[in-house]
This record gives C-alpha cells, sequence and structure tokens, in this order.
C-alpha cells in the first residue's frame, strides 16, 4: 500500500510514545517521587521497602487505569476498589522483584547483546528519556534472576508425573437422584420468633454500611434540544456527512531503493519500460492484471493482486481509496487521467515506478438525514444540550436556596421544563442501581459527589456514561445519614426469613433424600429405588426421576461434575465405590443427590509407560506448577517480611 511512510512513521511515534509514558509513571512512583500538588497530593499511602508512593501519584495511576479499561470496552463499568487493589499488589511485587543487584555493566551488555533492543533504546535516547528503558530492563533482569535462582531447585519425580496422568485419565460417571434445594423452598416456615433468634446469632452478616437520603431534581440535556436544532446541524455541517469520491486501483510496481545512483534508477526506469510492454502484451492475450500484478510487483501489495486500500474507517467496504491516501502522481492518475478500466503508462512516484489500472471510481454522496439523526442528536447534544442544562440547573440550585424545591419548580422560569421533585429513601453506595435515578455506570461521578455532602446542603453534581458523556446534572440536598451499623431486627426482618428459609429447603432437601435412602434394599439399583419414591403430600416438588452427568475426572481444586453440577461430595464419592454401589445422600450447591456409579475408566497405565509423550507432557506442566508454587510462597514471605504499609482508606 502507498500511504505515506511518513504518517507510518508519526504512527510509530505515537505507539512508542503511550509506552514511554507509561514507562515513565511507573518509575516515578518506584522512586518515590511525590506529586506536584500540595497537601493531601502528597501524602504517603503505600510504603514497601525504599518505595513510597504519594496519594496524588497513586490515584493518577487508579484514574488512568479505569480510564484505559472503559476506552478498550470490558463487559461493564471497572471496579475502582478492584482496580486499587490490583495497582498495590502491582506496585509491591515490583518493589519486591526489584530487589536484587543489578550493575549498570550488566544491563548495558544485556542492552547490546540483542540488535531489537538497541533500537528501542535509542529510540528512547532519541526522546531523551533513555535511563528510563534502562531502568525497565533492570527491573526485568532483577525479577528474573530472583526467579531462576528460586525455581531452579524443583524437580518432579517419575512417580508424581504417573499420579498426574491417572487423575487425568480416571473418570467416572453416575447416575443420580436430584432433590433440588428451590423445591422444598414454598413448604417452608418461618416464625418470627426463630427468625430473630437467626438475626441475633448472624447480626454481623447483615451489617449496613453508611447510608444517605436525597432530595433531587434532574436536569436532562436531551430536554434542551429540539428537532431544529438536529436539522439545522445537518444543513450546517454536510461536509461531515459527505462520503468522499474514492477509486479501486490495482498497480505493478518496480522498485526504487532511497538510495539509488543516478545509474541506478536509469537502469531500473529501463527495467520499467521492458516491464510495461510485457504487462501490455499478456493483457492482450488475456491474463489478468491481477495475476500479473502477483507475478511482477515488487510492492507489499503484489501478493493480493496488486490492490490498495486507504486508511480512512469510513470508506465503503472493500479496496478503496480517497484522494490524500496516496502519493501525488498515483492519486492524480487514478482520480483525474484514468478511467474504469483504462491501464496507465510508467507512473514515477519515491517508491518507483508504477503500472495503475483502475478497476472502479465512485463519485460522493451525501449520507440522507434520517441514516445521520441520531448521530446528530448526540452530538447537539453535547454542544448545546449540556451547555443549557447547566446554566438551567445553576439557576435551579439559587432559586432552591430561596425558596424550596416544590416553589422553585414552579417558578415561570421552569414551567415549559419537565422537572420533578424526588426523593431516593436511604440507600448505600455500593449499590448497582441509585434508587429512583437508576443505574450507576450511567449516572458516574453522581454516587461519589451525594456522598461527598454534608446533610442540609444543597448542590448541583454532573453524572457521565463510562464514555464521558455528560448524562444530566442533580440539584441535590442531603435529607439524612445514617452511620454504618448493625440494623435492628425489624429492619431486615425479610431478608433474614428468606435466608432462615433457604437454609430449611436445603435441609428438607437432605432429609427427603435421606429418607428414600432409608428404603433402599442391598444390591437395589437406582431405578429400583426411585419407584418407592412419592411425592410427600402439600410439597410441591415433582416426582423424581434418575437422570445421568457426564463422564468427569477427579478435580484438584473443582467441585464440578459435567452434566450434573457442583458438588464436592459426590466427586469424591465417585471416586470411591464400585460400579453399581449406590450411596447418598450427599450434599452439592444447590441440591442434595442420592448416586449409583456406572462408569469407571481406569487409566492406561501401559500407554503411560510406553509413550514418553505422556511423561514428558506431566513433567513439563507438573515442573511449571511446582515453579510457579514456589515463587509465590517465596513471594509470600518476602512480602510479609516487608511488611507493606498501606493507607487506611485504600485497605
Amino acid at each position: 500500500m502507498i500511504i505515506f511512510l511518513r504518517e507510518k512513521f508519526i504512527a510509530q511515534i505515537f505507539m512508542w510514545v503511550i509506552a514511554i509514558v507509561f514507562v515513565v509513571g511507573s518509575i516515578l512512583l518506584y522512586s518515590g517521587s511525590g506529586g506536584q500538588g500540595d497537601g493531601t497530593e502528597e501524602e504517603v499511602v503505600l510504603k514497601i521497602q525504599s518505595l513510597e508512593v504519594s496519594r496524588g501519584n497513586f490515584e493518577k495511576m487508579v484514574s488512568d487505569q479505569l480510564q484505559s479499561r472503559r476506552n478498550q470496552q470490558y463487559g461493564g463499568e471497572p471496579d475502582e476498589k478492584n482496580i486499587q487493589n490490583e495497582i498495590i499488589d502491582f506496585l509491591v511485587r515490583r518493589a519486591i522483584e526489584g530487589s536484587a543487584k543489578i550493575s549498570d555493566a550488566e544491563v548495558e551488555r544485556y542492552i547490546r547483546s540483542d540488535s531489537g533492543r538497541v533500537q528501542t533504546y535509542n529510540q528512547y535516547e532519541g526522546f531523551g528519556v533513555a535511563e528510563l528503558y534502562k531502568q525497565n530492563i533492570r527491573q526485568q533482569l532483577s525479577s528474573t534472576l530472583l526467579r531462576d535462582n528460586i525455581q531452579g531447585l524443583e524437580l518432579v519425580t517419575d512417580i508424581e508425573a504417573e499420579q498426574a496422568f491417572r487423575l487425568e485419565s480416571e473418570k467416572a460417571k453416575v447416575k443420580y437422584i436430584e432433590f433440588r434445594h428451590s423445591d422444598y423452598t414454598s413448604n417452608v416456615k418461618v416464625d418470627d420468633a426463630e427468625a430473630e433468634q437467626y438475626f441475633q446469632e448472624n447480626k454481623v452478616k447483615y451489617k449496613n454500611e453508611e447510608q444517605i437520603n436525597v432530595k433531587f431534581i434532574r436536569v436532562n440535556p436531551e430536554e434542551f434540544v429540539t428537532q431544529t436544532d438536529i436539522e439545522n446541524y445537518y444543513t450546517q455541517n454536510q461536509s461531515e456527512f459527505t462520503t468522499p469520491e474514492v477509486v479501486k486501483a490495482r498497480h505493478i510496481l518496480k522498485n526504487l531503493p532511497n538510495d539509488a545512483t543516478d545509474e541506478e534508477k536509469a537502469e531500473i526506469k529501463t527495467a520499467a519500460e521492458e516491464l510495461l510492454k510485457t504487462v501490455n502484451a499478456e493483457l492482450a492475450s488475456g491474463a489478468s492484471f491481477a495475476d500479473l500484478a502477483k507475478t511482477h510487483s515488487e510492492g507489499p501489495s503484489g501478493a493480493n493482486g496488486g490492490a490498495l486500500r486507504g486508511g480512512n474507517p469510513n470508506l465503503p467496504p472493500g479496496d478503496y481509496f480517497a484522494r490524500g491516501d496516496m502519493v501525488k502522481p498515483f492519486e492524480e492518475t487514478c482520480f483525474d487521467v484514468l478511467q474504469p478500466g483504462e491501464v496507465s503508462g510508467l507512473v514515477e512516484t519515491s517508491f518507483g515506478y508504477h503500472i495503475i489500472k483502475l478497476e472502479e471510481k465512485l463519485q460522493g454522496s451525501i449520507k440522507p438525514f434520517p441514516e445521520v439523526e441520531n448521530e446528530i442528536r448526540g452530538k447537539v447534544v453535547k454542544v448545546v444540550g449540556v451547555d443549557k442544562a447547566k446554566r438551567v440547573a445553576d439557576d435551579l440550585l439559587f432559586d432552591i436556596e430561596v425558596e424550596d424545591f416544590e416553589t422553585a419548580i414552579g417558578l415561570e422560569t421552569y414551567k415549559d421544563l419537565s422537572l420533578n421533585v424526588s426523593e431516593t429513601g436511604f440507600f448505600e453506595k455500593d449499590v448497582v442501581s441509585i434508587p429512583i435515578i437508576g443505574s450507576k455506570w450511567n449516572n458516574q461521578g453522581l454516587l461519589e459527589g451525594l456522598y461527598d455532602m454534608e446533610v442540609g446542603v444543597i448542590n448541583t453534581i454532573e453524572s457521565k456514561k463510562y464514555n464521558g458523556d455528560v448524562t444530566g446534572f442533580y440539584v441535590a440536598k442531603i435529607l439524612g445519614k445514617k452511620p454504618a451499623a448493625i440494623p435492628s431486627f425489624d429492619d431486615v426482618k425479610n431478608q433474614v426469613i428468606d435466608d432462615l428459609r433457604d437454609i430449611k429447603a436445603e435441609e428438607l432437601a437432605m432429609a427427603a433424600a435421606q429418607e428414600l435412602v432409608k428404603q433402599k434394599a442391598d444390591g437395589e439399583s437406582l431405578d429400583d429405588l426411585i419407584k418407592k419414591y412419592t411425592v410427600p403430600e402439600g410439597e410441591s416438588s415433582d416426582q423424581k426421576t434418575v437422570q445421568e452427568s457426564n463422564l468427569f475426572n477427579l478435580t484438584p481444586g473443582s467441585s464440578y461434575v459435567s452434566g450434573m453440577g457442583n458438588s464436592k461430595e459426590v466427586m469424591f464419592a465417585a471416586f470411591n465405590m464400585s460400579v453399581g454401589d449406590v450411596k447418598g445422600p450427599l450434599a452439592g450447591d444447590s441440591s442434595s443427590y442420592i448416586i449409583e456409579l456406572t462408569e469407571r475408566v481406569e487409566a492406561d497405565i501401559e500407554l503411560f509407560a510406553k509413550d514418553p509423550t505422556q511423561k514428558k507432557e506431566r513433567l513439563k506442566s507438573l515442573l511449571q506448577t511446582k515453579k510457579q508454587q514456589a515463587y509465590d510462597n517465596w513471594f509470600a514471605s518476602q512480602k510479609m517480611i516487608a511488611k507493606p504499609w498501606i493507607h487506611e482508606d485504600y485497605r
């Protein structure tokens, strides 16, 4: 593709600068540099070994990471507390992993030992920040040295490899009768006395965090944008909605090196002239231009049949380009000289000599208004609606302070606006949906602003979407605050009853399973046992059936039984039974079970002994796991020794 090389270089520089900005931020933190502000900005919030991190630097890192994840459009709004914890862990790890002594000479040798690293160093040096690159290399070498020393002593025996093979290869399958907890919930009775006793024994479970009650009026920017505003924007900004004139072309390039001498240039031009004759002759014989480009072109697009595409993402689908995408002589030939289907003579550019075939030319067009109406609405809301809504909210704040909420919205100034006074009731900060208002993700900044206000204070708070678009202005007053406390039983009575009902339903499910197990005769199968089950009178659960799982492993750290559900008891019991055995009741996460082992697949130890790859794969996997565990244990011990101090705001 013949897009300007300088544009590629600028793009590369842009990526380098992004990387450097990240490195600079990290190094500033590790060197203990404080923020540029005063007061709390410079307050130390993390100490580990020689590292001290200021509040300003820490919050900048959190803010940058939040914005980065929003830009990458991960699922939902990123959790700020999780990001704080991740960054603390990251900083602690960097401090510990950077504790090995690495000399300047070792850093220099490492950089000079690889041409790629030398090139990167030179790029950093060009920006005047070569020392940052060295610091990152020092950190990398320190981490590698520590890992190698700690992990180097780990070994895996053949017996361990065989045990791993057995665990992976041995499988079981069971038939089961399921007693779902939810089937018994409706039959559970919980009286107030039982619920209150349970509450007294489990008070901490029901502790409330700080709560606030808010009176507010929302001023919506969208209400200040009219259809006329949208239509006027479309009329006055036609260029925004005009697709450019585009062409589709292929080319065959005879490359001209940048350092070619005059003599070499003459030779290349002569060769290009001969190539033109060859191409024209082969085209006349019925050859396709695309095939000729694959054979003769020395440009990168040759493999694609000489097809070209511009860099504008708004171009039509396919290999089109617009004016400005290509170097001038190439562009002029395509747009001003050739007609679709024509092949050019030699066209000289800084890249060499081109033979161009113009395949298609599309004239520019204006997108119809209905197609772009919603897009324009969003733009006008940002430009006009937000500004008008802000002014109204500020005026409303003044009028409420003079009068009150209800009187203010009745004033002549606001009579044509859809303003309502609402009250949230008490709620905690850690909510997904703010009462009356809605999702906190579409009202970012609102919770923080409300919780910073004192009782009786009236203020205007701006709320935003995750992408920064303003969603509204809230003129709000804090009517009351409740400190974090364990509520009274009456306040959480319904929740306590629900919790206790779930516990009792689980007990009933287990008891029902136990009752059926008691009826089992010696040697009786699950299919025979199920015939003895009858739905107890007054219960809503359906008649039970015998179901079957898939084959599953005895998987360390997991309780999932394929085709059945989560139950550690079922998983472990199955591998301690013989085919035909019936066992139960066994507890699961959401059900109780009676099971019968129907199939057992034993490990093929002969395969393990004969096939060396089986042992090799297990040895490799186990060694990696052991090394990681050794390093994790070492790191945990170092963290305990270092005793990182973290400010209470971020614990």
